[in-house]
């Protein structure tokens, strides 16, 4: 038998840590003496040990390797090993992911498109949206503002009072002719005189949505679609439904257009490894 520090030093762990696994029942003593209660070991233990920093290393955590210690039929050993294996495939999933966001984001300031915060990009996660509104196909930016105008009219008109600010959905763009196919509405208290004359859009919880925040007039809102855009293409994501504007502060709240805040949201996914192309609707195809 060995004492502690020696039985410690030939496995490079702190003594400490051997009395941590012995009072989780992980690595016993083979003998405490009675009177000092100093701890001794055999160095046939060594391979208990070695077995403890294994699994440690393989990312279990102490109650799991006691777990496993425990269990002496292999299957049960094996289901937890696969186990292991899959969540650090996630894991490793998951970091690729954050690296390519970090290095999208150093390309965009290398090439100098912008290091204002207004062209930000985060990743998070949508709540679930009832809207009322209205859909129509639009002609040319021209044409939006007026569309809204008329949609916040009638709600007014039938006191069905926005409690969110105004959502804009683009279903369709073509950039050729300009045409939008469009949502525009918000979450109102009421119920409509009558639900035929509008539109319901439900909007998921738990999207994933790329969101960048715009401060200004509505004329540069196409500058940070196209920001959006390259994010996604560089950080491997594309787009899965039709694209939001969130009039955070519009003209209804102050007559200065420098003032004005909206968001631009994407939902997204993944994009598939396999899936190298870029996808027109966050490049070539944005409303603005």
């Amino acid at each position: 038998m060995i004492k502690i520090g020696d039985f410690a030093r030939i496995g490079q762990v702190s003594i400490k840590a051997l009395r941590h696994y012995d009072a989780l029942g992980l690595l016993r003593p083979l003998h405490i003496h009675p009177e000092s209660g100093y701890r001794f070991y055999d160095l046939t233990q060594l391979s208990d040990l070695t077995r403890i920093l294994a699994l440690k290393d393989c990312g279990f955590s102490l109650d799991e390797i006691a777990l496993i210690l425990r269990a002496h039929n292999a299957d049960e050993i094996t289901v937890m090993l696969r186990a292991r294996v899959q969540a650090q495939r996630q894991l490793i999933a998951i970091e690729k992911a954050r690296l390519q966001r970090i290095t999208a984001r150093l390309d965009q300031l290398t090439a100098a498109q912008s290091d204002d915060p207004q062209r930000d990009v985060v990743l998070k996660r949508s709540e679930a949206q009832h809207l009322l509104g209205m859909r129509r196909r639009v002609v040319g930016q021209r044409e939006i503002g007026p569309f809204a105008n008329v949609v916040v009219r009638r709600l007014m008109a039938e006191e069905l009072w926005p409690t969110s600010p105004l959502v804009h959905l683009y279903f369709d763009v073509d950039p050729d002719t300009e045409e939008y196919d469009l949502f525009v509405g918000a979450t109102v208290s009421g119920q409509p005189q009558d639900e035929t004359a509008w539109t319901s859009e439900c909007l998921p919880a738990g999207e994933l949505l790329a969101c960048a925040i715009h401060r200004g007039d509505y004329p540069q809102l196409g500058s940070a679609f196209a920001a959006l855009g390259r994010w996604m293409l560089a950080s491997g994501y594309e787009s899965t439904s039709p694209c939001r504007e969130i009039y955070l502060r519009s003209p209804g709240d102050t007559n200065n257009p420098a003032e004005y805040v909206t968001e631009i949201q994407y939902p997204v996914a993944p994009t598939q490894p396999e899936s190298a192309s870029p996808q027109p609707d966050a490049t070539e195809r944005h409303p603005r």
